[in-house]
């Protein structure tokens, strides 16, 4: 299976993140949501038979295996995932990157277990269904937390998503610099004071923190730095455009958050193939944070 845009700017999402405790698609200030995700995680893991087989789906930073792990040292844990660069996982996970959940490299009946936290969503939902009814014991337990269109996660990312696209595409923040960094000489003072004048209003129109001061904010940053530094102009440009390439990488990653809650917001399809597959759904369950807004769901499925 080759590689699409929206994979590639997981890869490059995934590779630079830290260990388990990075913040994935929120900001570091919703604890609550990664406090709610991790109970919810420790109770599904106590309720697992003595040295389960733990098979995570898209694992990412294999946070899920490493909330199970410590709370069932017992367990056996795997994980998986289609980005080719993965964080160092925690202890004792058998980490297998670069793997996709529709062609799982496991003999029938393999785990005890199959979890996934925000991933099956992301992939062929009837070809990932008959893939866990393949490897999982009779008795596995399936537990996935997935995305919902009405949730926060989704609200954050598509406010994030309007506010890059209106730094990198309404202003034109990178052609606009490097225009005005080639018709100066360093430390470039006109330059700069163009992008602080974006910065301001970035924070003006969509907040302090947000997207639309934290690009420009990061390009002022780097001229300053620059102009100390005695970097070229051509140095800068390069910067200018890693810059712009994250940013777009995020986009992408919006876009295919945005797809999978459409996916699984169409439960007759999501559950049908699950069904099809001979999983049914045993159990939902309202997933939210500290301020009652709803940002996922709990689905446990046993075989019919």
């Amino acid at each position: 299976m080759g590689q699409t845009t929206t994979d590639h700017a997981w890869s490059e999402f995934w590779a630079q993140q830290g260990p388990h405790g990075s913040t994935g698609c929120l900001p570091a200030r919703w604890q609550s949501v990664f406090a709610t995700l991790e109970r919810t995680w420790r109770t599904f893991a106590s309720r697992l038979p003595q040295g389960a087989s733990v098979l995570d789906l898209a694992t990412g930073d294999a946070r899920v295996l490493h909330w199970i792990g410590t709370t069932r040292p017992d367990t056996v844990l795997t994980g998986i995932d289609l980005a080719p660069q993965l964080p160092q996982p925690p202890p004792g996970v058998d980490l297998r990157p670069a793997t996709a959940m529709e062609d799982l490299p496991f003999p029938d009946a393999s785990f005890d277990a199959i979890v996934s936290q925000f991933g099956v969503e992301y992939g062929d939902t009837p070809q990932v269904a008959q893939e866990i009814a393949r490897v999982a014991s009779d008795d596995a337990a399936v537990g996935m937390v997935i995305h919902r269109g009405d949730g926060a996660i989704l609200s954050h990312n598509l406010a994030r998503a309007e506010q890059i696209r209106w730094v990198v595409d309404e202003m034109g923040l990178m052609a606009k610099t490097k225009a005005a960094l080639n018709d100066e000489q360093p430390p470039w003072p006109d330059a700069t004071a163009m992008v602080a004048a974006i910065v301001e209003q970035g924070r003006a129109k969509h907040g302090d923190r947000s997207a639309a001061w934290e690009i420009p904010e990061a390009v002022r940053r780097s001229l300053l730095m620059g102009a100390q530094a005695g970097d070229t102009v051509a140095g800068l440009a390069a910067l200018l455009d890693r810059i712009e390439a994250q940013a777009r990488n995020e986009l992408a990653r919006i876009a295919s958050l945005e797809a999978a809650c459409a996916t699984a917001d169409a439960r007759d399809s999501f559950f049908g193939a699950f069904a099809a597959a001979g999983l049914a759904v045993s159990e939902t369950d309202e997933l939210s944070d500290a301020a009652g807004r709803v940002f996922a769901e709990m689905i446990a499925l046993r075989r019919a």
